[in-house]
């Protein structure tokens, strides 16, 4: 039977490690042991749960502080207990949350000068509080403004309106603490997993439970993130401890659709799913691999692993409109890496062209709201506004929020945007090649190459366009020019040949620029698959030091148990040795009992000896004493 390879666009897509200069470092990372990542992302910041001592605190970093945090950098610290979860608002880049073991949660702005702070940010902009246990997970509404998603410990998960600080919805029927939720894309659902080993889906605008359905059956954790349309996802445990990704539909959680065991790995798996490419990466805790799937067809497939000989112990996705579009970058992870290490991990695919590559980027979630909390507990139903992702292409990441100057606009046509870009370079009129690099905006590099060729192109020309511009108005003004003898036919001849020969010099002039440009083009062509293999290669590499590592840890678990084997050779050697010197000595013992049973033996043959010549002299005494009477 012919085999066929399902044709997938992200088939090749590889995961890199960055640079360490550009991770962050003097961390302290959290040591709570509730399952949290521990870190979240957006294109400006990057939060980090803080293990503070007498409350709880997280730090938020500027990517542009990556490397080694300095000592006193200010925390975000209001909790009366360790921080367990945050979350940026998909909305406004400056306003994260956080839900911590105080039985709270808090909305906090970050400060403008948070650079030039000293003393750490303790005035949260809401304080959402009325939870009768600790708050595990928050998590914002995708769609509408201010709609924050908070559970607890004790039982229940409210929906929140954060500009008014009242719980819009009470979700309830949960027989245990909730592990995990997470919104649907038109945030008109929100589904949650249970440690009473329940998946429920529940509308978030009456709280009605819709469907309730047994999960994983193994006694640790689970969690559930939102696929495509009506699917889910889950991550857990089977009752013989295998880590297992069930595939759900949210309208029959009867039974799964697909189940997949892993391997028996005791790190909590960590769910995380990209709607625009339709790839699931699913991250395992305690060790260094990043699983990534496709979901097509209504199927998962496997596409491949990015593996680390490094163990996470917690993950943070970057939002898409923040990604590397020039790069082909289509996630970025951030990995806690230790107690004091932020490793950002990329995954691109891989392409040689520089140009946008539309069909591995459809829209992404444009940062803007649909609706606000109000219509949105009062019934409305929107979709997620989208973005263009070739603005991102031509601009670099999409912020959103006060700070951006502006809100973005949520569809961007990407044939008029097109449109106004070549306009730019419109000086360069006598080269017909230079509209070329105009077209991909991104990559300044190319375009100022391609314009260096161009001033040697004008030279030639330009002296006697000054001299002629300068002669221009003498024969407009004076009328004794107009009447100047003709040009000689000699003369005339001379002129054409000059015009001639410039006209030549001009055309190998823009060949020359022409080539140049080309050149340089080719060479930044060349130049990006260079890049691209050499990350193929890191990641190759990266992924044989784990093999390395892998087999390294092998090998040492092998050479202690045949050193564990010797010593138990030699422990039972010793006892042999022992055993053989009981022996010895029982036979010697045996030897001498032996002897003196043959002492023994000879006593009694010659006690046995004197009696019997005893008896016999006391015989003859009483034969003599018997002769003795009858003489009497």
């Amino acid at each position: 039977m012919a085999f066929i390879v399902r044709s997938s666009k992200y088939r090749h897509v590889f995961g890199t490690a960055f640079k360490r200069d550009v991770c962050f470092e003097n961390l302290q990372v959290s040591m709570s042991a509730w399952d949290t990542n521990f870190v979240t992302a957006n294109p400006k910041y990057v939060a980090v749960n803080w293990n503070a001592g007498g409350g709880g605190a997280f730090c938020v970093v500027p990517h542009s502080e990556a490397g080694k945090l300095r000592g006193n950098f200010p925390l975000f610290a209001a909790h009366a207990g360790a921080v367990l979860d945050t979350s940026f608002s998909p909305f406004d880049d400056d306003v994260i949350a956080s839900g911590a073991e105080d039985h709270q949660a808090m909305v906090w702005r970050v400060p403008e000068d948070l650079l030039e702070r000293e003393e750490d940010v303790t005035q949260p902009v809401a304080v959402l509080g009325g939870h009768g246990r600790k708050v595990g997970h928050v998590a914002w509404n995708p769609v509408a403004s201010d709609v924050l998603a908070v559970s607890s410990s004790d039982h229940t998960v409210k929906l929140w309106d954060v500009e008014r600080q009242t719980v819009g919805v009470t979700l309830q029927g949960f027989k245990d603490t909730v592990l995990s939720v997470a919104w649907s894309g038109d945030g008109r659902q929100l589904a949650a997993a249970s440690r009473d080993k329940k998946l429920r889906v529940f509308d978030a605008r009456s709280g009605e439970c819709v469907q309730e359905g047994a999960s994983h059956l193994g006694i640790k954790g689970s969690r559930v993130t939102w696929l495509s349309g009506s699917r889910l996802a889950t991550t857990g445990f089977s009752r013989s401890s295998d880590r297992q990704v069930y595939i759900w539909n949210a309208s029959d959680l009867s039974k799964p659709l697909e189940t997949h065991n892993l391997d028996m790995s005791a790190g909590m798996l960590m769910p995380f799913y990209d709607p625009g490419t339709q790839m699931l990466y699913v991250g395992g805790k305690g060790d260094g691999n990043i699983r990534y799937y496709e979901f097509a067809d209504d199927k998962l497939h496997e596409l491949s692993m990015y593996t680390s000989s490094e163990p996470q112990r917690g993950l943070g996705v970057m939002p898409k409109r923040g990604v590397d579009v020039g790069r082909c970058e289509v996630m970025r992870f951030y990995k806690v890496a230790s107690n004091s290490l932020v490793e950002p991990i990329s995954f691109k695919v891989p392409r040689k062209s520089e140009a946008f590559q539309a069909d591995i980027y459809p829209p992404a979630p444009a940062g803007m709201p649909a609706m606000n909390a109000q219509e949105f507990f009062a019934g409305k139903q929107a979709e997620p506004l989208l973005v263009d992702m070739e603005k991102l292409f031509r601009d670099g990441p999409l912020i959103v929020g006060a700070a951006a100057g502006g809100q973005p606009v949520p569809v961007i046509s990407a044939p008029s945007a097109a449109a106004a870009l070549p306009a730019a370079p419109a000086a360069p009129v006598a080269k017909a090649p230079s509209p070329a690099p105009a077209a991909k905006p991104p990559s300044p590099a190319p375009v100022a190459r391609s314009a260096s060729p161009s001033p040697p192109t004008p030279p030639p020309a330009s002296p006697p366009a000054p001299a002629a511009a300068a002669a221009a108005p003498a024969p407009a003004s004076s009328p004794a020019q107009a009447a100047a003898p003709p040009v000689s036919s000699a003369e005339l001849d001379a002129l054409r040949a000059e015009n001639k020969r410039l006209q030549t010099e001009l055309t190998q002039a823009t060949s020359l620029a022409s080539s140049a440009q080309a050149a340089a083009q080719s060479a930044t062509t060349q130049l990006a698959s260079s890049r691209e293999s050499l990350e193929q290669l890191q990641s190759e590499l990266g992924r044989a030091q784990a093999d390395v590592q892998a087999l390294q840890n092998e090998v040492s678990e092998a050479s202690a148990k045949i050193d564990a084997a010797q010593q138990e050779a030699r422990s039972a050697g010793a006892k042999v040795d022992e055993a053989a010197r009981q022996v010895d000595e029982y036979r010697r013992k045996l030897a001498d009992a032996e002897q003196s049973v043959r002492g023994l033996q000879e006593d009694r043959e010659r006690i046995q000896g004197e009696l019997g010549r005893a008896i016999e002299a006391a015989s003859q005494l009483a034969m003599a004493a018997e002769k003795a009477a009858d003489a009497m």
